[in-house]
């Protein structure tokens, strides 16, 4: 018999000793260990597979629930106080001083060189994960860091002492 562990990549990870699962998703990279694992023939599994683009327990930024799927792609950006924007890719990316917007970034001292991660993902929207040494802030709330929260088109992002808007639109072309 084997084990399985859902990644929020989409990917399940797959082992074959209970507890020696992999500490980190060999596709992403992200931390497996507070992820639930189940047995490879749970019944629940294939349906769980539909889902996995969304965290198992999701814990939103905002109180209200995330728009309904977009038609076409997201398009992403982050446009920081001093006016200068980020732009995401596709796949999304680490944004900090030695990433993505690193040019950008560069007078803030405080934001750590792998802040946060960002992901556009079709059937939820934008999720960002905080990877930083003195914290993020969404619409003033500290996130937990390493754990994925879903965001929306306007939210106000803190990058330690650098406040930021996440703008995030349907492109149909």
């Amino acid at each position: 018999m084997s084990f399985v562990k859902l990644c929020l990549c989409g990917n399940k990870v797959e082992f074959e000793q209970r507890m020696s699962f992999p500490n980190y998703c060999p596709f992403c990279g992200r931390d497996l260990v507070p992820f639930q694992t189940y047995r490879s023939d749970d019944p629940q599994l294939e349906e769980l597979l539909k889902r996995t683009a969304a965290p198992a327990e999701p814990v939103p930024v905002e109180t209200p629930a995330p728009a309904p799927a977009p038609a076409g792609k997201l398009k992403c950006s982050i446009t920081l106080s001093n006016g200068k924007v980020i732009t995401i890719p596709d796949g999304g990316c680490i944004i900090g001083r030695t990433e993505t917007g690193a040019e950008e970034l560069a007078e803030y001292s405080s934001v750590s060189r792998q802040h946060l991660r960002i992901f556009v993902r079709r059937n939820i929207g934008v999720l960002i994960e905080d990877l930083s040494t003195y914290g993020t802030l969404v619409n003033g709330q500290r996130i937990p860091k390493n754990e994925p929260q879903v965001v929306q088109d306007g939210a106000r992002i803190t990058l330690c002492n650098v406040e930021a808007v996440l703008n995030a639109k349907e492109d149909n072309g």
